[in-house]
């Protein structure tokens, strides 16, 4: 049989069977030092009823939460990635659709002898941009 001298050992002991540290602090709060391992035992079995199982049922509890609030940031990222590629594709529709009218207008006013480097330019990239593999939407 062994004998404990400080808290230190006995909480080291505790431990030996899966306790945390501050499980064996509480348990052996009250137990005076130094003492036996059959001491030891009779204050973890006190413990180990009703106090350890109340904690764990709050740490259970707790993870729910947890785990709750990891499911609603999950489900909001989402819903926010969803958002930001529907605007990304309202915008890309908005620009298609923007440099058609452009380019079609363009168009007839070139028959009346209108010229424009900008448009033109505008125009060249955005076909660049199209055959280059993106879609106008």
């Amino acid at each position: 049989m062994q004998n404990f001298a400080t808290k230190t050992d006995a909480i080291t002991y505790a431990r030996g069977f899966g306790w945390n540290k501050v499980d064996g602090e509480r348990a052996f709060k009250d137990l005076n030092l130094p003492t036996d391992e059959v001491t030891l035992l009779n204050a973890m079995v006190r413990f180990a009823g009703p106090e350890l199982k109340h904690r764990q049922h709050l740490q259970g509890a707790q993870k729910g939460q947890v785990t709750l609030k990891k499911k609603e940031l999950e489900a909001i990222e989402k819903q926010y990635e969803q958002m930001v590629q529907s605007y990304e594709n309202q915008i890309r529709c908005d620009r298609s659709d923007f440099t058609m009218i452009i380019k079609t207008c363009y168009g007839i006013a070139q028959k009346f002898g209108y010229k424009d480097p900008w448009i033109e330019s505008l125009i060249v990239a955005y076909d660049q941009y199209v055959k280059g593999g993106h879609k106008a939407a």
